[in-house]
């Protein structure tokens, strides 16, 4: 076998980078759905969010495959280190209310932590990019949860 062929039912066989971590997604069993609605279109929106648990939600707005692709790397990296306790692992994403947001900024590949993983990640599946590295943010557990703050449960 050489370096450009892969083995009979590879992701890395599918057509395009996007359809490759498409399926990337799918062998982690990791859901990858569009947001619901609508309402998801201004350039302040995110462009995506992790469930802890195993779902992705992409925003529809997000133009091109490219971009796309890019976005769904850096939210599979996150959903590989995002934790809902801390354990002090540097390499963590403690997200408390098991939500991570993922912004429309990108930034530049850092060499290590959130965004190293997806940049390497999305140049595997044929991206040819300098970076699929995303800024993100753990909304406050409050605003995932707002019944369990307002009773004061967990």
């Amino acid at each position: 076998m050489n370096l450009t062929s892969h083995k009979q039912g590879s992701v890395l066989n599918l057509p395009t980078p996007l359809a490759r971590l498409y399926g990337t997604a799918m062998k982690l069993d990791i859901q990858v759905r569009d947001f619901p609605g609508d309402g998801l279109t201004g350039d302040d929106d995110p462009a995506a969010v992790v469930v802890c648990g195993g779902a992705i939600a992409i925003n529809p707005a997000l133009v091109g495959d490219d971009l796309r692709a890019d976005v769904l790397a850096m939210a599979l990296e996150v959903a590989a280190i995002m934790t809902n306790r801390e354990t002090g692992d540097p390499g963590e994403i403690y997200a408390p209310g098991g939500f991570v947001v993922i912004t429309r900024n990108r930034v530049p590949a850092p060499r290590t932590g959130p965004g190293s993983l997806a940049t390497l990640i999305a140049r595997r599946c044929g991206r040819d990019t300098a970076s699929a590295a995303f800024g993100y943010y753990v909304p406050p557990f409050e605003s995932c949860f707002p019944a369990l703050a307002e009773d004061g449960q967990d």
